[in-house]
């Protein structure tokens, strides 16, 4: 049996009295199952294309490791997922049941937006803002690179659009705008996502931005995402069902969400994915079965394909398991290790050419733990439709530029005197 020093994800070697939560998750990678994708959130380009051959192939290797994982159990962990970072918790309990490197500090790139989604929600509940205030497109939030929506300046959609779009679309250009929206400055923004993050216990977190563009002072690790998407779900109720919606439609335009369990995963319920080529594909998947919600995190997985079976398999891991310490008190008492860019390997020009790249509602997944996909109408986003004030903080410092002095104040002089009568 297999253990890790306590209070630490460090490999310790064997213990002989490990507790169930210490022994590492059996996770197989069955995700060699076609050449390595990227999600469009900062998608590089491809030439890679799907083969049948290499598909069939890929299936049959899926099926013989899945027995492997079934017959052996922790002797088929492959040393590929050995070195992913990892968590797989239980919502409402807290536990955690399995994990590897927990508390390495990795780039999030998209799951950035999870906390954006939360000081906006935040915010509404707070009564700072409506579901129906405004989120308008400033140039600055128009100028960002895609995944993006493309409105003009001056554009305007209600904050519960705006969610939504974040969430499927991963829009970064709607990110900025909801910054601004909200806190009057993306700076200001920023600062309050730091200030939750601090009043959540994420001591590996820290965000410089509200899209999750790469930033190498951006990091978080699975264990702080793990609590902030416990959160979310603990906290807002009513908006988990924004994580669920597999597809978006603007006028005649659809995106499929990148979280490929969706509509291919028994009880798939969201959260979000995220890639940039620092960062490797990364995703919080949560899954609800007989009444139990599981939410599994993992980083730096090698394509769309690798990170949704990856997942997978880690939720139908945590269904099977039970006990584990409490996600509050599961902190590391070793020295941080720091982010490391996974560039080199992901977005090199042989990874740019084999990666298998297709739209996410295009994407064609041979697995034995994921099913075909099943499409589901996708939800009706529009512009406008405000029904609710914006942002006081927005229409303060709105107010207050209006009445600033611009330019030099001249300064007055004496009249000259006038001759009498």
């Amino acid at each position: 049996m297999l253990g890790f020093a306590h209070g630490t994800s460090r490999w310790t070697g064997p213990a002989i009295f490990a507790k169930p939560w210490q022994v590492r998750s059996p996770v197989v990678e069955l995700a060699c199952l076609q050449r390595p994708g990227s999600d469009s959130e900062m998608r590089p380009s491809s030439t890679g294309k799907a083969n049948s051959l290499k598909e069939t192939m890929a299936g049959r290797a899926a099926t013989i490791l899945l027995a492997l994982l079934l017959v052996f159990g922790p002797a088929a962990k492959t040393a590929a997922a050995a070195r992913l970072p990892y968590i797989v918790i239980d919502r409402v309990s807290g536990e955690v049941l399995l994990e590897n490197r927990s508390f390495d500090r990795w780039y999030p790139a998209s799951l950035t937006k999870l906390m954006t989604v939360y000081v906006t929600l935040r915010a509404i509940s707070a009564g700072e803002i409506a579901p129906g205030s405004p989120v308008v497109v400033s140039k600055r939030a128009a100028g960002e690179p895609p995944s993006k929506m493309g409105y003009a300046p001056g554009t305007q959609l209600r904050f519960d659009t705006a969610l939504k779009i974040l969430i499927v679309k991963s829009a970064n250009d709607i990110a900025v705008a909801v910054a601004e929206s909200v806190a009057g400055t993306v700076d200001g923004f920023v600062d309050r996502m730091n200030a939750e993050a601090a009043r959540l216990g994420l001591r590996d977190t820290r965000f410089a931005n509200p899209n999750g563009l790469h930033d190498t002072g951006q990091y978080t690790s699975v264990r702080d995402m793990a609590v902030l998407s416990r959160q979310i779900l603990d906290e807002f109720p009513n908006y988990a069902g924004y994580f669920a919606i597999p597809a978006i439609r603007a006028g005649e335009k659809i995106d499929h969400s990148y979280n490929l369990l969706l509509e291919r995963f028994s009880g798939a319920n969201g959260m979000k994915t995220g890639f940039v080529c620092a960062s490797g594909y990364n995703m919080v998947a949560s899954a609800t079965r007989n009444g139990r919600q599981i939410i599994a995190v993992v980083f730096g997985t090698d394509s769309q394909t690798d990170r949704a079976v990856t997942a997978a398999t880690l939720l139908m891991q945590g269904f099977e398991k039970n006990g584990g310490p409490s996600l509050a008190a599961f902190v590391s008492s070793a020295p941080p290790v720091a982010p490391k860019s996974q560039r080199k390997t992901m977005c090199s020009e042989a990874a740019l050419k084999a990666r298998y790249d297709p739209a996410p509602g295009d994407m064609v997944i041979n697995s034995p733990i994921l099913k075909t996909r099943i499409a589901a109408n996708p939800q009706l986003v529009t512009t406008g439709g405000i029904d609710g004030p914006p942002s006081k903080t927005v229409s303060d410092a709105l107010e207050t530029a209006a009445f600033a002095p611009r330019g030099k104040i001249p300064i007055p002089t004496r009249r000259p005197k006038q001759g009498g009568s």
